[in-house]
């Protein structure tokens, strides 16, 4: 089973998580933090998708450390189960592979959280 197959098993957006949010902080401060989740999530992209290409450990575990977090906060199961993945890789191992899906996963949540941000801004 491939890690991209792996990690589809697990939901891109969790509705519970954000029905909670909304409920516990309000509607337009829900609305708010979740366009400062895309924001910080094109930030992690970018310097993610640079690590990468500079083959840098260390820059893509400070990152993936962040966004493990972030995405479980903000319900995106499937990026953060990536997310923590590749974070729990060290140096030796082919981390490369698994950035480059976790890359891929950031691309589909960018996605699907713009779609639901725009739904809720109507």
């Amino acid at each position: 089973m491939s890690q991209h197959t792996e990690f589809s098993a697990y939901p891109m957006m969790q509705l519970s998580t954000l029905d909670k949010l909304k409920s516990d902080l309000g509607s337009d401060t829900y609305q708010h933090l979740l366009v400062l989740f895309e924001q910080e999530l094109k930030q992690l992209h970018a310097d993610i998708s640079a690590a990468v290409d500079n083959h840098a450990f260390q820059a893509i575990n400070n990152a993936t450390h962040i966004l493990k977090n972030t995405a479980a906060l903000y319900g995106a199961e499937r990026l953060s189960q990536s997310a923590s993945f590749v974070y729990q890789l060290n140096a030796e191992q082919s981390f490369i592979p698994a950035t480059l899906t976790l890359i891929n996963i950031i691309d589909a949540t960018l996605i699907e959280y713009k779609v639901h941000i725009s739904s809720i801004a109507e």
